[in-house]
Parts: structure tokens; sequence; C-alpha cells
């Protein structure tokens, strides 16, 4: 009975946190028109350090005065334990190399060939979760994931000309989120506070890119349209993503969540045709329904293997 009970549990976290994690990769996809549009003046990587100082700005107020109400205490700490700075600190390190290589490669190459490659994650998270053995991932969702890239492709079309540093860059930015979700999965289980793990992740964004910037040392010039873009990549594609992702994606095994966030790229074209105008191909139409069609197969598939785990508790197997 208690069997029973914990697999309904799991079902309902799972459906859940696939809703979530669909609604986050609408705000990762709005992300792509606005760093684009600011781009265009201001340097990629002063603007990643623009968009997590906002972040950071805006959410160290509310995480000291939770702190306070949580422990009793005054004065400015935050609260967070050493090993939720390394934990956080070590994923958002993969974070910074995985913003930084994409939002260069930006420069380089065309947002949709950057769609594509960043793309490529759902091949690896599932392959680098399987090498570390941080979740199992079935063979149904290995057979969704060739589906879900070639519905990137078709919704990308990267097949025109060879590989310039952009996309290199871009292909190195999937290898580094890939690797950033299965540390989230394995770091996020052992019990940490979500809000200071995703704290942290953004705070060691912030201290690499300034970094960066002190050694590029370009002078700093932005628009109107890029301090509009730097608030909402800060605030949504900051501190409201990096806390969705950390609070939702290890409800999920990894491959499944990597199949999720492949229709960033749907709603970046979708975003980019309402506000930049970019239109839609009948190609386009047909890649994204294979990316719809790949994420219902890996529910399918992972709801199989539940179902399978249920009936081996009922005979005493499990």
């Amino acid at each position: 009975m208690q069997g029973s009970t914990d697999i309904d549990s799991n079902r309902h976290r799972f459906i859940i946190a696939t809703l979530m994690l669909v609604i986050l990769t609408v705000i990762w996809g709005m992300t792509f028109p606005a760093t684009r549009s600011a781009l265009s003046v201001t340097n990629p990587m002063q603007f990643l350090a623009l968009r997590f100082l906002i972040a950071i700005g805006l959410s160290t107020p509310f995480m000291i005065l939770r702190n306070r109400k949580l422990n009793n205490v005054t004065g400015l700490s935050l609260g967070i334990s050493r090993t939720t700075w390394v934990g956080g600190a070590g994923i958002g390190l993969l974070l910074l190399i995985g913003f930084a290589l994409q939002t260069v490669g930006m420069k380089y190459t065309t947002a949709s060939r950057s769609g594509f490659f960043t793309g490529l994650l759902v091949v690896l998270t599932p392959l680098l979760a399987w090498l570390f053995g941080t979740s199992r991932t079935s063979k149904v969702t290995l057979i969704a994931i060739p589906v879900s890239v070639a519905g990137v492709y078709l919704l990308a079309d990267p097949s025109v000309g060879g590989l310039n540093l952009g996309d290199w860059l871009t292909i190195a930015c999937a290898l580094a989120f890939a690797l950033q979700m299965v540390t989230l999965e394995s770091v996020a289980g052992k019990g940490h506070d979500v809000l200071q793990l995703a704290y942290v992740q953004m705070l060691t964004l912030l201290v690499g890119a300034v970094i960066w910037c002190v050694i590029e040392s370009v002078p700093f010039e932005i628009s109107a349209s890029g301090w509009l873009a730097a608030g909402y990549t800060g605030i949504f594609g900051g501190i409201v993503a990096v806390w969705m992702q950390t609070r939702y994606q290890p409800d999920v095994p990894a491959g499944h969540a990597a199949l999720i966030f492949i229709l960033e790229p749907l709603f970046a074209g979708l975003f980019a045709w309402m506000l930049l105008g970019e239109g839609w191909t009948l190609q386009g139409v047909i890649g994204a329904g294979l990316i719809c069609a790949a994420m219902a197969v890996s529910s399918i598939g992972w709801r199989g293997e539940e179902a399978h785990a249920k009936t081996l508790r009922r005979k005493g197997f499990l």
C-alpha cells in the first residue's frame, strides 16, 4: 500500500515538474530575441554581468530577510552553509561557462543555428546522466532523442554552410549545460535549500562575468532596449529561471528534462516571429511537431517505468 502511495506521489511531482519546466522554456525562449537585440550594441560578457548584477541586487535583500525570519538572527547574514556554497558554486561555474560560450557564440552565428546547437544538450544529458550514474534513462527516452534532434534540425535549418566559430562555441556551450543539468540532479538531491542553491549559482555567474569584463577592459556601452533586455533576462531569465530549474528539474530524470528543454528554440522562434518579424516555414512547423512528439514519448516512457516498478513492488520483487 505504501508503494502505491509513493508511486502516486512521484507521478504528481513528475507532472507538476514537467509543467513548470515547460514554462521555464518559455522564459528562456524569450531571452533569445532579448539578448540578440542587446548584443547589437553591448559586449556579450558585459551584458551577462549586468544581467546577473540585476538578479543578485534584487534577490540579496530577500535572502537576508528570509534568513532572519527562518533562523531568528540579526545582521546581514545569508545563512548559507559551506556545502551549499561549494555545491552551488560548482553548478554555477558550469552555468557561467555555458552562458559565456552561448552569449559570445551568438556574435558569430545566427539565432537559429545557436538554437540548434544548444539543443544538442538533449543528446548529451542522458548520456552523461548514464555515465555518471545520476539517473536512469529509459529506452523510450533514448528513442525520443533522435526524433527531437531531427525536430530541432528542421526548425532551425542549420544545413547551409560549414561550422563557424560561433557554432563551435555553441556546441561547447551545450556540453557545459548538459554537465550542469547532471550535476544539479546530483547536488540538489542532497537536501540543500533550493533558494540558497539558486542564489549561489547566480552569484557565481556574476563574479565570473565581472572578472571576465575586468580582464577584457572593453568600454561599457548599452542602448535603451539593452537595458530592457538586461532587466528581463536578469529577473526572469536569472532569478525566476534559476530558481525554477533548481526546484523542479530534480523531480524528473535528467533525460526527460533535457527533452523538455528542447522546447526552448521553439519558443525562441515564436517570440522572434512576434517581436522581430521572423517568419515560420512548413519545415519549421514540422520540426516543432517532432519536438512535441518526442517530449510526449519521453513522458509515456517514464510513466511506463513507474507502472512497471509498481507491479514489481506488488509482487514483492522491490
